[in-house]
């Protein structure tokens, strides 16, 4: 039988998807600024676009298919709605907008003559990239006065030079997964596991009016509990006498208090954890373990590496450092597992020869590297005129995508929603070139890089990567018109970033900011520029973190021949560069839960229970993120802030 009008991404899909993106962006900076609760897009699970997903297919689609016949979205609109909504939520506040805002005017309004920073950081950032006029800033904190709006104008020239550079940035995370993609899900066979929950709810979706997902019943029984946990919660901060079932609990210090170990029960987490390979679970866990007493055998022994240790990094300098270096070779063993696979799409791009192998890509592989050297050249430029070295915006440019693809590449195969790098790329600019290479103007460039590259617990390449996934998965690749979908992600990262910035600057302006949640990246920023200004980074501080990332790259060389030449070594080299992350110190406890159930599963039921089980813990991810949902709604309706019911790390 041939594909429906509707299996295409028709126009009225990337309409709804663009929607919702948008709503997304609207919402999530009012719930997280203004109501000081759960973050819809803190992290690689993509929340909000989960809960809006859950209720389109188990709810609104199933009654607009009853309505009338055609009213319903088909399995590939659906998984066009949903790439948009992923895409965008990259970008309200953890991702870019509310942090960049925050960061363009930090140095102008908490500026001291204590702090000098009229004269130290002010005299660093180009008149272009920042609004120049005090009381820009000083409104921004405070709050207008009776009768002002927002002063667009002020804002006109920042808002364009930033956008056109993320933009480009984000474009560039989309083409590297669009050449990316066919070795890592048709060659490799990643198993994407933040892909499985819409894929289930999407199997036998156009065969039904309710998909078969929604009417199993063990789905529902693993719903039940984490949802009542989640209504627990809130009420409890309603009423105090209901009572509250603690799932993060006070961390455990070791090695003399120098090292905690964080014990938190998330039933994402959990229900996530259950689809991972059990040597990888096994392998993320332990390694977080590992790193902690790594770092704890370090603090006992007096031994620490020269320099500040940097915020959002490992549990060490030692270690993060370490963690780097691991990246740096996983990213080159991925390029050099691909390397017959981008041969041929460099020839394709240069017109060696005819391919056709691109047939199923969103972008041709010629659109695709040509598009990803003009954004990449674009944002090489803008490093440039905003002041960094040549030789330091290559390194951080570099370093950027390092980063990037190897997170993308644990969210593919490890399917840690809740993630971060162990060192992020602006100190590992620093400590590789020195400030004198990096220079004042490079530094206060790198520190506002820390708005889209600093905490990377959500980006665009990773919810690319998924959406492309999802769907070749669904069948994107026999429709019609498979290259609307590039146009798609386009539209929902124009309008979101246009959403969360009208969203951000409205708030801000309307309650002041110094009245709303504040956010830790930032302060950050500005600590890394304030630090680097007054304390220069020299060879005698490079060269023993140099050697910490060679250790760390020989140490991930060797688990990574280890992993493919001896079938039975029990530890998967992708637990590394992560292991001892500061969000994985959160979400270690909850992985482990995840692996001990599914080995118990396997050791007793095999494969036959695994896939019996599987709804039960879909049904854990969905209860965690709907019983969030509902207080998210009732908040906003009642005005109510500081209902914190977790969605994902704390």
């Amino acid at each position: 039988m041939p594909p429906g009008p509707h299996h295409d991404v028709t126009f009225r899909a990337i309409a709804l998807g663009a929607l919702l993106a948008l709503a997304i962006n609207l919402a999530c900076p009012y719930s997280v600024l203004l109501l000081q609760n759960a973050g819809l897009t803190s992290d690689y699970i993509a929340a909000g676009a989960m809960m809006l997903f859950l209720v389109l297919v188990g709810l609104i689609n199933p009654v607009l298919k009853s309505l009338r016949t055609g009213w319903g979205l088909s399995s590939v609109e659906l998984i066009v709605v949903f790439v948009m909504m992923v895409v965008g939520c990259a970008i309200p506040t953890w991702g870019l907008v509310t942090n960049l805002f925050h960061i363009l005017t930090r140095p102008f309004y908490y500026a001291t003559p204590e702090n000098g920073w009229a004269d130290l950081v002010h005299p660093l950032i180009p008149g272009w990239l920042a609004p120049r006029d005090p009381d820009v800033a000083r409104y921004f904190y405070e709050g207008l006065p009776a009768g002002q709006g927002i002063p667009w104008s002020e804002w006109a020239v920042p808002m364009l030079a930033w956008g056109s550079a993320m933009i480009a940035v984000f474009l560039l995370m989309v083409c590297t997964m669009v050449i990316l993609r066919r070795p890592w899900v048709e060659q490799e066979r990643l198993v994407f596991p933040l892909t499985q929950l819409p894929l289930e709810m999407l199997r036998g979706a156009d065969d039904h009016v309710v998909p078969p997902l929604f009417r199993n019943r063990l789905l529902w029984a693993g719903f039940a509990f984490p949802f009542a946990l989640q209504m627990l919660r809130g009420l409890h901060h309603y009423y105090f006498f209901i009572p509250l079932v603690e799932t993060y609990f006070d961390p455990i210090p070791l090695f003399r208090n120098s090292v905690q170990l964080r014990f938190f029960v998330n039933f994402a987490i959990i229900g996530l954890s259950y689809f991972l390979n059990l040597q990888v679970a096994f392998s993320v866990w332990f390694f977080h373990l590992l790193g902690r007493c790594q770092t704890g055998i370090f603090h006992v022994v007096g031994y620490e590496l020269p320099g500040r240790h940097e915020s959002l990094t490992a549990s060490s300098p030692a270690l993060s450092h370490q963690g780097m270096g691991a990246i740096i070779v996983l990213v080159a063993a991925i390029l050099w597992t691909a390397r017959g696979h981008l041969a041929r799409v460099l020839g394709a791009a240069l017109r060696w020869r005819r391919d056709t192998a691109d047939a199923e890509e969103i972008l041709s592989y010629r659109a695709a590297v040509w598009l990803w050297v003009a954004c990449a050249v674009y944002y090489f430029a803008w490093l440039l005129l905003s002041g960094m070295p040549p030789l330091a915006a290559l390194v951080f440019l570099l370093a950027v995508l390092t980063i990037f693809v190897a997170v993308t590449r644990v969210i593919a195969q490890g399917g840690v929603g809740f993630t971060a790098s162990t060192m992020v790329p602006q100190p590992f600019a620093v400590y590789t070139l020195g400030t004198d290479l990096v220079g004042w103007k490079g530094l206060a460039s790198l520190s506002l890089s820390y708005s889209w590259a600093g905490e990377m617990r959500t980006t665009v390449m990773a919810s690319t990567a998924n959406g492309l996934k999802l769907a070749h998965t669904g069948g994107l690749a026999a429709c019609r018109h498979p290259r609307r979908l590039f146009w798609a992600i386009l539209v929902a990262i124009v309008v979101s970033m246009a959403g969360a910035t009208w969203m951000t600057l409205h708030l801000s302006y309307t309650y002041g900011g110094i009245n709303l949640r504040q956010f830790g990246v930032p302060s950050i920023a500005y600590r890394f520029l304030e630090d680097k200004l007054l304390n220069p980074v020299g060879w005698e501080t490079i060269q023993p973190r140099l050697l910490f990332t060679a250790i760390g790259g020989g140490v991930m060389g060797l688990l990574i021949h280890l992993n493919h030449r001896l079938p039975w070594w029990p530890l998967h080299y992708i637990g590394l560069p992560i292991g001892d992350s500061w969000v994985m110190g959160r979400a270690w406890f909850s992985v482990f839960l995840g692996w001990l159930l599914k080995a118990i599963i396997f050791r007793f039921w095999g494969s036959r229970g695994y896939h019996f089980m599987k709804p039960v813990f879909l049904g854990m991810v969905a209860g965690q993120l709907m019983g969030a949902a509902v207080w998210m709604v009732v908040d906003a309706v009642l005005g109510e802030t500081g209902n914190v019911v977790y969605v994902g790390v704390r």
